[in-house]
């Protein structure tokens, strides 16, 4: 046996020495690794602690944490064992905040204490993490909200015009509306409005012209089956411009001018401006720094409503010119909206357009429906600078035409083809309509794919025909009348006609399918005059 000297002792002292390092270092980066994995490194909120505004706007809001890579983050909001509201947004979390859409549970969100929950993965740990925080939430506000048609002095001559909506189609049963200046003093009113469960239209009246600054619009009122009054108050603020009124005098076509306009940061109260499209609904134009759509509420949620865009966006380095669709379907929710921005997060400087049409397609299971609205058409521009935080800009414009019956100038005249299935399309595939100082604008559209689906405008004059599809769109010119052009599959025409009429067509069909319930036809024009 041999005996360990004082050195062999060291020797061994030393190598235990570094093992217990070499062992220390391991379970540093592991030891890291664990605390890191616990909580999910993201702040997860909702945009406002009244339940009548989560329900309004169902979005949840997640800002990861600065340098944290997190992925495929589900949200909920719960209270004891409910859960009320649940969201999901795949793929990796980009930096800032980004919004997440709610899904909500039948139950009613009331006053109290919830909790928002994230759950999502982080780069680098094996396992799904979580994070909560409490949210306390009061007592729901009147389910109403307003929209002016325009927040610029020049456009509220004699009266404030407002779109109410009510929030979900919530039954109101009265409402009093009120604007008050930062004195406290009420410069405009209207009591009793009548009842509504989708649009209502109010004018406020105004002794004298309304002086820029901000204002609180009060509503009053009550839903259909209670005797509790609920209040909700919307800041407003009107500023310097304008000119044109909102809404024109009827002629031959009802014209509403929409507009948002906000600099330097400054957009509570000027966020949002309302429209209507007779018959069919209503709807609000929003822009914002975390929001920038075009929403729309069908009156009637049993029938199918498009709002067919040919959308240009040129957001710097980079332009989009493309064919877009949204829809109120069966299987939809009770409104959908069209997004001016591109990209989340959004784009810091944009400017675009739309140039579309809002169409009622009739009851979603009618094979030939009658008695559609008429058609609304629309143009909307835009342009905003959201680069710098407190110096943000933005400022959207929109027309919004519709036909009537009467024939002064400015003018419009629609005509409609609606059939679903073979079966409806027999006697319902063509219509036509008489354009005074123009002549017939036809359309037809018939079933088998040999069938003919053309526009002839019967005027001797020429005209610019612009077809768009996809992302393509191509101009073609007939030097003489009549003029005739093929309806597209899923697409649009646009047709600029010699003597300043102009043409606007929506049109998606299908022949081919071998099951002939599920062909169909949904054309929609419009053409207008100055």
């Amino acid at each position: 046996m041999r005996t360990l000297t004082s050195s062999n002792w060291s020797l061994l002292l030393i190598a235990a020495g570094l093992a217990t390092a070499v062992t220390g270092l391991g379970a540093g980066p592991a030891s890291a690794a664990s605390s890191r994995c616990t909580v999910l490194p993201v702040r997860a909120s909702l945009a406002s602690g009244d339940p009548t505004a989560v329900r309004d706007e169902p979005r949840a809001f997640l800002a990861p944490s600065a340098g944290a890579s997190v992925r495929n983050v589900s949200v909920s909001v719960r209270r004891g064992s409910t859960t009320y509201a649940t969201g999901t947004i795949s793929g990796r979390l980009a930096k800032g905040t980004i919004a997440v859409q709610l899904t909500l549970s039948p139950s009613t969100m009331r006053a109290g204490t919830y909790r928002i929950v994230a759950t999502g993965q982080r780069s680098g740990c094996a396992k799904r993490t979580s994070v909560s925080r409490a949210l306390k939430l009061r007592t729901p506000s009147l389910p109403v909200r307003a929209a002016p048609l325009s927040t610029l002095v020049g456009d509220n001559e004699g009266a404030v015009r407002l779109v109410l909506r009510s929030v979900a189609h919530s039954s109101i049963a009265s409402v009093n509306a009120s604007l008050v200046n930062q004195a406290g003093d009420t410069v405009a009113a209207v009591a009793d409005a009548a009842p509504f469960n989708g649009e209502s239209i109010v004018d406020l009246p105004l002794a004298s012209s309304i002086p820029a600054g901000k204002y609180t619009l009060r509503l009053t009122g009550r839903t259909s089956g209670s005797s509790t009054t609920q209040i909700s108050e919307q800041p407003i603020t009107f500023a310097s411009g304008g000119g044109s009124a909102p809404v024109t005098p009827p002629t031959g076509s009802v014209r509403q001018k929409s507009v948002v306009d906000w600099s330097g940061g400054a957009w509570k109260g000027r966020e949002v401006a309302g429209f209507v499209a007779p018959g069919i609904g209503h709807g609000e134009i929003v822009c914002r720094p975390d929001a920038q759509w075009l929403r729309f509420y069908p009156a009637d949620q049993g029938r199918e409503v498009s709002m067919m865009n040919w959308t240009y966006r040129d957001w710097g380095q980079n332009q989009e010119k493309a064919l877009r669709e949204a829809l109120h379907t069966q299987y939809t929710g009770p409104d959908f909206q069209e997004g001016l921005n591109k990209f989340s997060p959004t784009e810091k400087i944009e400017t675009g357009q739309f140039d579309g049409i809002i169409a009622d397609r009739g009851p979603f299971a009618a094979l030939s429906p009658s008695g559609l609205a008429e058609p609304t058409t629309l143009k909307l521009t835009w342009s905003w600078d959201f680069t710098q935080t407190g110096k943000e800009r933005c400022h959207v414009e929109a027309v919004f035409t519709t036909a009537t019956t009467q024939d002064t100038t400015p003018l419009a005249r629609s005509a409609q083809v609606v059939w679903r299935g073979d079966a409806g399309a027999a006697g319902h595939d063509s219509a036509k309509v008489d354009v005074p100082g123009l002549g017939t604008l036809s359309l037809v559209c018939q079933a088998t794919p040999g069938g003919t689906r053309t526009l002839t405008v019967d005027t001797p004059s020429g005209a610019a025909i612009t077809t768009r599809q996809g992302s393509d769109d191509s101009t073609a010119s007939q030097s003489i009348g009549p003029v005739v052009a093929s309806l597209p599959g899923n697409g649009m025409l646009s047709v600029a006609l010699d003597g300043g009429k102009t043409l606007l067509v929506s049109s998606r069909w299908k022949t081919n399918d071998p099951d002939l319930t599920q062909n169909f036809c949904k054309v929609a024009a419009q053409v207008t005059s100055s």
